[in-house]
């Protein structure tokens, strides 16, 4: 890092690399589920006469299939004095969230399915921030998150539980 980025954003405390979610090994049935629930989907919308819903339905079915076969990204995650740092590896762009806008955090770690540090956001429309732990050592992770944001239990949410159980 250059002196201005040093300074923008402070010093580097501890960085990490983790993809961006947990990929699931999922046999053949998985996708056999997943498209008897697209075809059960699309015969109500035809039995409803519903065409826009029946379009979302194909449409989203085939997204879920898409982000089952495409690899994770590799994200890079820095705790600096300013903030969190988050690099998108295919845009090249820096996300900072700054101490100053964040109100509390969580560790989930449940191996090797949920490794992640959950920090809340005092901005209403993005609540949560979700960052994966990839092979961090979360106890390390806590002793220095802890210094600027206060540690405050989280529950999962439904969709995040829905989402383990589907295996997505």
């Amino acid at each position: 890092m250059d002196r201005q980025q040093d300074y923008m954003i402070g010093k580097e405390i501890f960085s990490w690399e983790a993809p961006e979610y947990f990929q699931h090994q999922r046999g053949t049935d998985w996708y056999w589920w997943v498209g008897l629930v697209a075809i059960i989907l699309l015969g109500i919308a035809l039995w409803q006469g519903s065409f826009l819903f029946g379009i979302l339905v194909l449409v989203g079915w085939f997204t879920v299939i898409l982000y089952a076969l495409r690899p994770p990204r590799t994200f890079t995650f820095t705790i600096t004095e300013k903030g969190i740092l988050v690099k998108n590896p295919s845009s090249d762009g820096i996300k900072i969230y700054p101490w100053s806008e964040l109100k509390s955090f969580w560790i989930f770690y449940k191996p090797p399915i949920q490794e992640e540090l959950s920090v809340v956001s005092k901005k209403s429309m993005m609540p949560y921030i979700k960052m994966p732990l990839g092979g961090a050592d979360p106890e390390q992770i806590e002793n220095i998150v802890k210094k600027y944001i206060p540690k405050a239990e989280q529950k999962e949410s439904l969709i995040d539980s829905v989402a383990h159980f589907a295996k997505f």
